[in-house]
């Protein structure tokens, strides 16, 4: 059995794809209903612009006789169908303005405006973003990362005789090797340090 989600994506594959082909793709009656319980939430919000989906979800109940949980559903996927379509129409109108533009550019040019053309100039700078600051790759940071003791760093109040009660529970040497901080270095080559192995035998 399908999830409500599962259910979903196929519910708005096929209405999607109903809409693609103006109306020429066939829905069932299942689906013909969902969309235009859709629609007509849709329209609902955009017009009355009610304070709560409660509101909303009483409208859909009375106007096309479902029960309360399918009107909460019918809002929830509402919101997540047109918020797709909507991203979506708004890039293909923005990739149709800036033909346009260009169009009126080039128009511009050849009729020796260049105020007009300026502007158009202007117009798809804002448009691409090339206004704003590009993400660059940033330059690798080292982190550094030291061992202290001394409790009084973070708020606690200090411990007598510390360093020798850390010493003695961890042992010195342990402490020591704690304490040294991580430097950069260079990998060594196996040859290289297969070489210097021979040279230190005797």
């Amino acid at each position: 059995m399908k999830s409500e989600n599962e259910r979903f994506e196929d519910a708005f594959d096929a209405i999607l794809k109903w809409y693609k082909s103006d109306g020429e793709t066939p829905l069932s009656a299942s689906l013909e209903g969902r969309r235009q319980r859709w629609i007509a939430a849709r329209e609902w919000m955009v017009a009355i612009r009610p304070l709560t989906d409660s509101e909303t979800v009483k409208y859909l109940v009375s106007t096309y006789q479902v029960s309360e949980p399918q009107a909460w559903r019918d809002i929830r996927d509402t919101k997540r169908f047109f918020a797709t379509m909507e991203a979506t129409n708004k890039e293909f109108e923005k990739v149709m303005l800036i033909a346009q533009i260009k169009s009126l550019r080039t128009t511009a040019l050849f009729n020796g405006d260049l105020k007009t053309a300026a502007k158009c100039d202007d117009n798809l700078i804002k448009l691409n973003h090339f206004d704003q600051p590009q993400d660059t790759d940033q330059a690798p940071r080292q982190i550094k990362v030291s061992i202290d003791f001394n409790p009084a760093r973070i708020g606690a109040k200090p411990i007598p005789n510390l360093e020798a009660k850390v010493a003695a529970y961890i042992g010195e040497k342990a402490k020591r090797e704690l304490m040294i901080e991580d430097v950069d270095f260079e990998p060594v080559n196996e040859k290289d340090d297969d070489q210097s192995a021979q040279q230190d035998q005797p």
